[in-house]
């Protein structure tokens, strides 16, 4: 169950991300091919703390400039340790759309803290920002993140045969969407559940 507020569930909490604190966490993330090809957006290879620094600062303030996207840690409630990352990115007010990025930084948190993760960022990305269809990219390399999708009621619209390669193979990347109707109708069906 999410709590009352928009940003704090029972037990991960989205804040902001912090430049100066958060970088040495997420530097270890850069071993991660997925993380450095979706959210570095470049050839895959290591990044030190002060790499990260700075292209986080740029990427925020590209995003303020252009009200292109909005970047949030992920942190288990009333602890500071960064364990997520939850971007909405690729934001196109005239047609109510964007693109979720969600990263953990091990799938012990992806199962411990994905599917509440999740239900806060659909909430924002509807609640708050007022979408009408989010968007994802996921690969068919990671499982578990495609039944956390799959759960939370994302359907695939795409798949782009051996598009992604990684750990010496190629895999299919799979495209998801949810529309915000779909979402109100799986609230409403999770509440006379209850």
């Amino acid at each position: 169950m999410i709590g009352n507020s928009l940003f704090t569930g029972n037990l991960v909490e989205m804040t902001s991300l912090n430049p100066e604190k958060d970088m040495d966490a997420m530097s270890s993330w850069t071993a991660d091919q997925e993380f450095v090809k979706e959210f570095l957006e470049g050839n895959f290879h290591p990044h030190a703390a002060f790499e990260l620094k700075k292209a986080i600062i740029e990427k925020i303030k590209k995003a303020d400039d252009h009200h292109s996207a909005y970047y949030f840690a992920l942190r288990p409630v009333g602890k500071p340790d960064l364990i997520g990352l939850l971007v909405f990115g690729w934001l196109w007010g005239p047609q109510q759309t964007g693109r979720l990025f969600l990263f953990f930084e091990d799938n012990d948190a992806l199962v411990q803290y994905g599917d509440e993760s999740l239900r806060l960022g659909l909430r924002y990305a509807f609640m708050e920002l007022s979408l009408h269809r989010l968007w994802t990219e996921l690969s068919e390399h990671n499982p578990q993140k495609l039944l956390l999708f799959e759960k939370a009621g994302f359907l695939r619209e795409v798949q782009r045969k051996e598009a992604l390669f990684f750990d010496g193979k190629y895999f299919d990347q799979l495209d998801y969407a949810i529309l915000k109707p779909e979402w109100k109708k799986l609230q409403e069906e999770v509440t006379h559940e209850k």
